[in-house]
């Protein structure tokens, strides 16, 4: 197994947090005003991660799961 260069590592890891930063703004535009679960943050952004690499629509996505987990 090829060890991992810092260069490559942090290019994995700027990319994650594109990925993070683009869930965090998706939920922020479809669900504005609900609130779920503070220990369900995680359902979301796992929903995101797998609608992106399914090349699924972000939003629809977590339109979806918000409706799962909201509270209000």
């Amino acid at each position: 197994m090829k060890k991992r260069t810092k260069a490559e590592k942090r290019a994995e890891k700027l990319a994650a947090e594109r990925i993070d930063k683009m869930i965090e703004s998706s939920f922020r535009r479809v669900a504005c005003g609900v609130q779920i679960n503070i220990m369900d943050i995680h359902k979301v952004f796992t929903a995101g991660r797998a609608a992106l690499a399914a090349g699924q629509d972000l939003d629809t996505a977590i339109r979806a799961i918000v409706a799962v987990l909201r509270v209000n």
